[in-house]
């Protein structure tokens, strides 16, 4: 049993680091992804670099390619603005069922992740900021008390995660993030269903907004053509 254990936190923990590599733009889209590298980058088996592939692969991290074999995921623009466009409308949904079911110990859970996501925001650590968003918005589905919505949502912030440091590392865009959130917060501690809706539906097409503008920006800089070498 130690053994297995042990098994899965090192699979587990070569994942994370993956992850992190891909969301912090180290491993960027379209890079290739084999065994061997994670082998060499880890120091673990092929085994374990082959199950964090599929993992990786399950949550569309990573994708097949027939030429380069596994690559990291990339995403057209209208994919991106497509994959805010459903988050809108489902985390919407989560906000005002949490609303409806706020309590003094949800209050106080929720108080706590803003304030790690205020520390986050003012350190520049890109991890801690995924990190504290995170918790903030699994308390929010937790209290929704949706399973499904909540596996859904889970699902789509995985894939968000990279868009989210994207955006995050833009100028002035950590402390905007911070004020949309403290507003939806203080509407679910209300017990405001349809302004924290609002407020949710406002901050993640500000959200979107930013991540596509970087994006486009990065695209044109990756098809920039070279300057001409000058004539003789």
């Amino acid at each position: 049993m130690t053994a297995g254990l042990s098994l899965l936190s090192v699979r587990q923990q070569v994942s994370a680091a993956i992850r992190a590599a891909i969301f912090d733009g180290e491993l960027k889209p379209g890079a290739r992804l084999t065994e061997r590298q994670i082998c060499e980058r880890a120091g673990v088996s092929r085994t374990i670099a082959r199950e964090v592939i599929r993992e990786l692969e399950a949550e569309r991290l990573v994708e097949s390619n027939r030429r380069h074999g596994f690559v990291v995921a990339a995403m057209s623009l209208k994919e991106v603005a497509d994959l805010y466009e459903v988050r809108i409308l489902l985390e919407a949904r989560a906000c005002a069922l949490c609303a409806a079911a706020m309590t003094e110990e949800l209050a106080r859970r929720l108080d706590a992740a803003m304030e790690a996501i205020e520390s986050a925001a003012m350190s520049g650590d890109r991890e801690a900021q995924r990190r504290t968003n995170t918790a903030f918005y699994e308390a929010i589905f937790e209290a929704a008390d949706n399973v499904v919505l909540g596996q859904i949502l889970h699902a789509l912030h995985g894939r968000v995660s990279y868009l989210r440091s994207l955006s995050m590392s833009q100028g002035g865009r950590p402390l905007q993030s911070l004020g949309e959130l403290k507003a939806i917060l203080a509407a679910l501690k209300a017990g405001d269903g349809a302004e924290a809706s609002r407020l949710s539906t406002l901050h993640i097409e500000a959200a979107r907004a930013v991540a596509l503008k970087a994006l486009g920006e990065e695209a044109a800089r990756n098809t920039k053509p070279a300057l001409e070498a000058p004539r003789p």
